[in-house]
């Protein structure tokens, strides 16, 4: 019996009923594997319809066409619910990248709210308190900065040095 397609947006995806043959690849396994192109579907109903009256005699078993059947079933079976899972799976990474941005960007609020008081009262204790905090707030900033002296360094030892006036006598 075919699996009804899970309407897009759903939440709850049960996919035991495709645990049976449900097949994980190692990886770039999928490299080479051949795709439906137009035009499968007529192929596949042609050697379907021949294969009582002439299949036997062009070679073709009755184990090919029940595995091709099988095959059929499967794909549909997988594909009525793939649309709702790649909505899941979009839902799950923008939300967490939403929670993500938020967290990261109230870090960022909390290491300049300290600096800030630590200026504003004096009390440089609270800078200690928190370095880790404001260490990881300027990381990117640092990181890019020690990036750019890296490379101004490495395009001036590169570069042929000006050449005076003087040198050309």
């Amino acid at each position: 019996m075919p699996i009804l397609p899970v309407p897009v947006g759903s939440l709850v995806l049960d996919c035991s009923k495709h645990a049976s043959f449900l097949i994980d690849l190692p990886h770039r396994a999928l490299r080479g594997l051949l795709v439906e192109r137009p035009g499968f579907s007529e192929a596949v109903s042609e050697v379907v319809a021949n294969q009582a009256s002439v299949g036997p005699k062009a070679g073709v078993t009755q184990d090919d066409i029940d595995a091709i059947l099988v095959d059929n079933a499967h794909i549909a079976d997988i594909d009525a619910v793939l649309p709702a899972a790649r909505k899941l799976v979009e839902l799950l990474e923008e939300s967490r990248a939403h929670y993500d941005d938020d967290r990261q960007r109230r870090i960022h609020a909390i290491a300049n709210l300290i600096e800030g008081r630590a200026r504003t009262t004096g009390i440089a204790e609270l800078l200690a308190k928190y370095d880790k905090t404001r260490a990881y707030r300027s990381a990117t900033g640092v990181k890019g900065a020690k990036t750019r002296r890296a490379k101004k360094k490495k395009a001036e030892s590169t570069s042929p040095a000006p050449s005076s006036p003087a040198d050309s006598r």
